[in-house]
């Protein structure tokens, strides 16, 4: 299983993947083990007031849910959906979801300061990445130029 945090704004991006048994030999900076208080590989029955929305479209062995009580903001910008991801009844993808090109700055900007400035995937394109021991985040903007 490949865990990962998976930030998807209505065609924007953000991923974070965890490789079991590989990784980068250094943590970048607030790395996670999952999100909102809930680690990869969390069994789906350990968690509560799941509600099932589909299945991930590159994945599918994907089942996506999410939660109603859900804070929807990340820093400044307003989040449309959590999605959460269980592989083989585990989680292993999160997604955030906005819905404009302003939502999407306003993520990129958060993400910047709390995991530091990644590296730029693609001169020119809104592609960034950060690789971590356990996690790979991945931050794709709809509006890039490729």
């Amino acid at each position: 299983m490949n865990p990962r945090l998976a930030v998807i704004c209505l065609g924007f991006v953000i991923a974070a993947a965890v490789f079991a048994g590989a990784g980068s030999a250094h943590a970048f900076q607030g790395e996670p083990d999952g999100y909102n208080g809930i680690p990869w590989g969390t069994p789906l029955d350990r968690v509560s007031s799941m509600e099932y929305v589909g299945r991930q479209n590159d994945e599918p062995d994907t089942e996506l849910y999410r939660r109603n009580s859900d804070d929807l903001t990340f820093g400044k910008a307003r989040l449309t959906a959590v999605e959460y991801g269980f592989t083989n009844g585990q989680l292993g993808v999160v997604t955030l979801r906005v819905n404009s090109l302003l939502q999407y700055l306003l993520m990129k900007e958060e993400t910047i300061r709390r995991f530091g400035p990644g590296k730029e995937a693609d001169p020119h394109a809104e592609r960034y990445y950060w690789e971590g021991e356990r996690t790979t985040m991945r931050l794709k903007s709809a509006f890039d130029m490729s």
